[in-house]
């Protein structure tokens, strides 16, 4: 028997079928497992499945873990955790359903009722991002016209919104969706100087030490939204690690192998200043090469590994008015391996293949890898 045998038929109450037929057994209810390893069972079977071949679309990688959570009050607060551990918000149709789950939560736990779960604290990554489309001054970023775009019922929804979104590490915005950050560390600032926590020495209302903005910004990012109030300077500054899709001029996102590395445009106008704790910056590159069948990609996928080029960030407040616009080509590294340069920049190849869409391809990168 094998732990992913058990994921795909969710916890059947019987493990008889799944044992070698050597000698007959007794059947053994899944009822007699001793309560830590059935649990551990949960958790497992809870697991996202980041990494599927399928599209999110298609099929959601939280699957498994809504279903358990069904099972009854106990193992749902077992499998919780797995689904908040990384909290992947890709349109507003997600966004909203997610908020209106906040609005339980806040019910619950006013009444009393045991369904209460204390979710910040479980939250160690958070994506929510749009696909493409310009920017709006809603709550909420811009989504494709399919979907009707509601900005948030009331003030309400930043204030449950906004202490989940800070508490993640980790945390992937598109440029478009920046509006939504601004208004999360404007409320969380406020909070702080309402409870008098406003002195310097004290840690700041958010946990966020990694900063993905993923998408091509159309009119140039605005960074000033940030640059220009105490609490977005502070953000800012207390980034450690800066990451972003690198996507082609013509909206493609392949690479050759051994080719040079474009960097992104908005690396010449980034305030590099404003990032006083920066580290490093990650360019993730998927090594599929240009000639690649289109339909593919978007239809049927293709399997690709990752190329994650790191920059350290000495290299680039050393040069503040001449960021080099493209990194000169690696030897071939294999799957698995890293080649560091003296000059402060890495290469890294995945160990494994992700299956590719042009759709959800960056999602699964964040997910799985970064």
């Amino acid at each position: 028997m094998t732990m992913r045998v058990l994921k795909a038929g969710l916890l059947q109450t019987s493990f008889a079928s799944y044992l070698p037929a050597m000698e007959p057994i007794n059947l053994f209810p899944f009822t007699d497992l001793p309560v830590e390893l059935a649990f551990m069972i949960f958790e497992y079977a809870a697991r996202p499945t980041f990494d599927q071949a399928d599209l999110y679309d298609a099929r959601s990688p939280y699957s498994s873990a809504l279903a358990l959570c069904r099972v009854s009050k106990i193992v749902r607060r077992v499998v919780l955790p797995e689904l908040l551990h990384t909290i992947l918000l890709r349109d507003i149709r997600h966004a909203e359903k997610f908020v209106h789950v906040l609005r339980m939560q806040k019910a619950y736990r006013k009444n009393g009722n045991d369904l209460h779960f204390e979710c910040a604290s479980r939250v160690h990554k958070m994506w929510i991002v749009s696909h493409g489309g310009n920017p709006t001054p809603a709550h909420l970023p811009y989504t494709p016209r399919a979907y009707a775009l509601k900005p948030f019922e009331s003030p309400l929804d930043i204030s449950l919104l906004a202490p989940i979104l800070l508490a993640a590490p980790s945390l992937a915005l598109s440029w478009t969706s920046l509006d939504l950050l601004v208004e999360c560390l404007e409320h969380a600032w406020k909070s702080r100087a309402a409870a008098h926590v406003n002195n310097k020495h004290s840690p700041p209302p958010w946990n966020t030490q990694t900063l993905m903005l993923s998408c091509t910004p159309t009119s140039g990012p605005r960074w000033e939204r940030l640059t220009d109030t105490p609490q977005g300077s502070a953000f800012l500054s207390s980034i450690s690690h800066l990451s972003t899709p690198y996507v082609c001029d013509n909206g493609s996102y392949t690479t050759d192998l051994c080719r040079d590395y474009r960097l992104p445009l908005w690396m010449e106008i980034t305030p590099w200043a404003s990032f006083k704790n920066l580290q490093t910056v990650f360019l993730p590159y998927p090594r599929i090469k240009p000639s690649v069948d289109q339909s593919a990609l978007t239809f049927t996928g293709i399997d690709s590994y990752v190329e994650l080029l790191t920059l350290s960030a000495s290299l680039l407040r050393g040069q503040y008015d001449c960021i080099p616009k493209e990194i000169k080509a690696f030897a071939e590294i294999d799957p698995g391996k890293e080649c560091i340069r003296s000059d402060g920049i890495r290469l890294k190849v995945s160990e494994s293949r992700i299956c590719w869409y042009t759709r959800d391809g960056w999602e699964k990168v964040w997910a799985c890898m970064l």
